[in-house]
């Protein structure tokens, strides 16, 4: 199975190589690659099955969105985990933003990487009580929940939003705390960084 990786920190493809090794792919089949040009024509020379992308090797502007929002869209059936820049907030979970985009950060569990990877080399089969505990269901917030984080991330406090709403303050947390929750982390700058990530690779977050 080709995996591509683009990552300029060499810890952390040494770990990703090992991770990969212990779940039985080659090491003829995991390719380095510099920037997302490189990624893009490696992608078309050989399909890939899973790709590892560091968000600091990519460029913030409107046209790399659109071509990472491309490439992700030309393969559905590739697994995509994109890790955060360095943040000072510990964040060992992953969020599946797209049912083969996860967001994660250099500090997920050894374990639970290699049981993301084992779950896709299984074709996603979940009858294993392993696979089962995995959480693979993309991110969905209803219309009031994503109301309240884009007034949220945009510096509303809860009292701002309530007003705004013409909903009660406690609902406003109720909708804050099922954020947390399906987001898995209590932290808002973390957050925001999904969220942001979810935008720039996947055109954003589910809303039901």
């Amino acid at each position: 199975m080709q995996t591509i990786i683009l990552d300029s920190c060499g810890f952390t493809c040494l770990g990703l190589l090992q991770s990969l090794r212990d779940n039985g792919i080659q090491a003829q089949d995991i390719s380095f690659v510099d920037t997302f040009d490189q990624l893009k024509l490696r992608s078309q020379q050989n399909t890939p099955g899973v790709v590892f992308i560091n968000e600091t090797c990519l460029q913030p502007h409107c046209d790399s969105k659109e071509q990472i929002r491309s490439l992700i869209s030309q393969y559905p059936e590739t697994l995509f985990f994109i890790f955060m820049s360095e943040t000072r907030i510990h964040f060992e979970e992953y969020v599946f933003v797209r049912k083969n985009v996860i967001i994660s950060s250099k500090s997920i569990k050894t374990d639970t990487l290699n049981q993301l990877i084992r779950n896709y080399l299984h074709h996603h089969d979940l009858a294993g009580l392993e696979f089962a505990m995995l959480d693979i269901t993309p991110v969905m917030l209803s219309r009031s929940e994503s109301n309240t984080l884009k007034m949220w991330m945009s510096g509303e406090g809860t009292i701002q939003i309530s007003d705004k709403l013409r909903i009660k303050v406690k609902t406003v947390s109720s909708y804050k705390g099922s954020i947390k929750r399906k987001i898995k982390s209590p932290n808002k700058h973390i957050i925001y960084h999904v969220v942001r990530l979810s935008d720039q690779f996947t055109g954003g977050i589910y809303v039901n």
